[in-house]
């Protein structure tokens, strides 16, 4: 189901959270009740209420940012799991989650997808 708004609107396109936010104003269901900041100080999620169900779900920015507008408003409204938000990667030699990861394993994921393979001094 197409929402109306603006930004990344295209199926396809992902978005940036200032595209986001307008997309979540222009929504007659959704509305912005919070945000979790980590510890360094930086945006960590959102956290955003479907009106009509008063369900609320924490939306990290990096799925933001790497999902699709209708992809996180089926989240949002509550027609499909959070678990497609998830971040999988087989770095690691099988398939696994990188919430839980240390930042050494995480710093090492950054540095695949960049593609730097060398090694420090």
């Amino acid at each position: 189901m197409k929402q109306e708004g603006v930004g990344a609107e295209d199926k396809g396109e992902t978005m940036n959270l200032k595209q986001f936010n307008a997309q979540l104003e222009s929504s007659k269901d959704l509305s912005g009740v919070g945000m979790q900041i980590a510890e360094d100080g930086n945006l960590k999620g959102l956290v955003i209420k479907h009106e009509p169900t008063n369900m609320e779900v924490k939306i990290p920015v990096d799925a933001i940012r790497q999902a699709e507008w209708d992809t996180l408003y089926d989240v949002m409204t509550g027609k499909r799991e959070p678990a497609v938000l998830q971040h999988m990667t087989r770095v690691v030699g099988y398939y696994s989650k990188i919430e839980n990861w240390n930042p050494s394993k995480i710093g090492e994921l950054k540095d695949r997808q960049k593609g730097v393979y060398e090694l420090g001094n």
